[in-house]
This record gives structure tokens, C-alpha cells and sequence, in this order.
């Protein structure tokens, strides 16, 4: 059975296209005993090797390329889609219906009183950390279906250029050599998801647009600078973004680390360049912003109308963090 590792077969369709409710899931040690040299999950899609029939997921063909285990997690395999259907040969092409592997529901909503008004709103941003767990195509595919449901339109903020500053912590890079890096892998993620954007053309539209094309735009350099005057007047409110940028760091690195306190000060960075890259969004009436995994705590109280300093439109988004739980 051929589809995407971000999909789950629906199994009631599976029963109905192939006319038959006989069905048995293998145990992994009952895998073993029928591929004794191939470890579990890594079986390649080749069913004449075994004398068996392939099934077909019927929109496989939209992908130009696949990539697939072979006997073992050290050998990743990845050919033309076109050559890949010419090899393996399908014997049956039937429809059966997918599911995303993750379920989602909404795990909070700030300002909580905005939580019973979301159904008035029909356009909101789904921000995408390049690199991170939290957005891999598996979960995307969760999220964009759930947003599909609540939403006519979703605009895709694909976080290339903010990305530079994981890349001088995580990696050790310079400035420019880590953003010319975080703008190719932000082409490479929406090349892999977009994809995932048309299944749902439907029922609702998707727009990708890029931090780096917002941070050329006179609006962002005038709500930076106002934030950053705003840590200066304002002590509290640069109390807040120091603990919530330690925090974030703590969650990552140990505290005793030589380089704390850089990675601190590149966070905090980070930390701003993404509220003036928000403050942008508002502009353009997307106020809901979907998020997975809870938010840093600075983002409450300015929901909350904390800090009289920070720029108005800031103050009007309405968080909505997602919890992703596997099916």
C-alpha cells in the first residue's frame, strides 16, 4: 500500500474499494518473521520481489520525486516519481480515502474571551519555524486540514529570513553565511508542502508569503524601531522579553553553557524581529494567528494589553495554539 508517511489509510474506504472486510494489521515481530532482513518500516515498495500486489494512492502522481527506505533507516532511496511508477509497476489503481496522522484541537486561545468569536473570522496566518519539529509535513498536513475547516483563507508565513539567528546558534554560522542559508531552505519547505496547500484548494485557499519580503518593507523598520525604543524606555517590558528569551534558551541549552548569554541576546533579537514582523501581518486583516505548541508568555500580556507601548495593531492578534496529538 503506497501513499505518503503523512497519511493514514481510512480503513472503511480501503474495505470498500477492495470489496472485502478481511483485514490483519501485522505485529512487528510478525513482520520480522515474514522479512527477516529487512527491519520494520523500511520495506521497499517493490511487491514483485515478494510476490505481492501494490495499491496505489491515488494523487501519488503529484509528487515529481519519492523517497523511501530500503531494508534499513541507512539506506533512503529518492528517484523521479516517473521512473519510480515505471519500476514498481503497480497491478491495481483503486481509490480509498486518506486521513491525516495527527489530530488536532485547539489547546488555548489568548485573550481567552476571543475563544467563542473565532467563527466570525474567515481569514487567518499559520507562522512556519523552518527546522522544527513542530512543522514537519506530517503535522502541516494535520494543521492545514483542521484550518480548512475553520477557515476560508490561510496565509503561510514561512519564516526564511528570522531562521538565520537558529542557524548562528544551532550551527555556529556568520550572518549572511546563515541567511543565505535559511532563504534556500525556505524555498525547499514550500517546494516539499505545497502539495499539501492544493489538496485543500476547495475549501480553502492558501497564500505562502516570506519574512524576508516583509522585512524589506518600510512598515517593519518602523515597528522594529519602535519596539526596540520600547526596551529601553520600558523596564518591564524588557524584563519580559529577557525571561521569556531565557526560558526559550533553558528549553534547548544548559545554563552554565560558555555561550548563555549570546544565545540569549540572538534570541532576543529573534524574539523582536518576529513581534514587528506580526505587527506587519495586521495590516493586511490577519489578526488570527494559528501557532502549534504553547506560546512564550510575553505574547499573553500584550494579548492583555500589558505594555501601553507596543504598537496598537500588535495588541488586536488573537492567538490560537493547536495541540497535535498522533492518531
Amino acid at each position: 500500500m503506497l501513499l505518503p508517511a503523512n497519511l493514514q489509510v481510512n480503513v472503511g474506504s480501503l474495505q470498500a474499494a477492495l470489496d472485502t472486510k478481511k483485514f490483519k494489521f501485522l505485529k512487528q515481530e510478525e513482520f520480522e518473521n515474514l522479512f527477516p532482513y529487512c527491519k520494520f518500516g523500511t520495506l521497499p515498495p517493490f511487491g514483485e520481489l515478494y510476490n505481492m500486489e501494490v495499491f496505489w494512492w491515488q494523487n501519488l502522481a503529484k509528487n515529481q520525486e519519492v523517497a523511501f527506505y530500503a531494508y534499513s533507516y541507512a539506506h533512503l532511496v529518492r528517484m523521479n516519481y516517473t521512473e519510480f511508477e515505471k519500476i514498481v509497476n503497480p497491478q491495481k489503481g483503486i481509490i480509498f480515502l486518506t486521513r491525516p496522522k495527527y489530530r488536532v484541537e485547539i489547546a488555548a486561545v489568548i485573550p481567552q474571551i476571543a475563544r467563542h468569536e473565532l467563527d466570525r473570522y474567515e481569514h487567518c496566518f499559520l507562522g512556519i519555524s523552518l527546522e522544527s519539529e513542530n512543522f514537519s509535513i506530517a503535522k502541516l498536513v494535520g494543521m492545514t486540514d483542521w484550518i480548512s475547516k475553520h477557515f476560508k483563507k490561510c496565509t503561510i508565513l514561512i519564516g526564511d529570513s528570522i531562521h538565520r539567528i537558529t542557524l548562528q546558534i544551532n550551527q555556529g554560522l556568520k550572518e549572511k553565511q546563515a541567511l543565505n542559508k535559511a532563504l534556500i531552505q525556505g524555498r525547499e519547505y514550500v517546494e516539499n508542502a505545497n502539495y499539501v496547500f492544493d489538496n485543500y484548494i476547495k475549501t480553502c485557499i492558501f497564500n505562502v508569503i516570506f519574512c524576508s519580503e516583509i522585512q524589506q518593507s518600510e512598515d517593519y523598520f518602523k515597528y522594529y524601531e519602535q519596539l526596540q525604543n520600547l526596551i529601553r524606555k520600558d523596564e518591564k517590558f524588557a524584563n519580559s522579553v529577557k525571561s521569556s528569551v531565557k526560558e526559550f534558551v533553558l528549553r534547548h541549552f544548559e545554563q552554565n553553557t560558555e555561550n548563555f548569554d549570546f544565545y540569549v541576546e540572538l534570541s532576543s533579537k529573534y524574539l523582536l524581529e518576529e513581534l514587528a514582523l506580526f505587527t506587519c501581518l495586521i495590516k493586511y486583516d490577519l489578526s488570527i494567528m494559528i501557532y502549534p505548541g504553547s506560546l512564550l508568555k510575553i505574547f499573553e500580556e500584550i494579548a492583555e494589553g500589558h505594555y501601553a507601548g507596543v504598537p496598537d495593531s500588535l495588541k488586536k492578534i488573537v492567538h490560537v495554539s493547536l495541540h497535535l496529538k498522533s492518531r
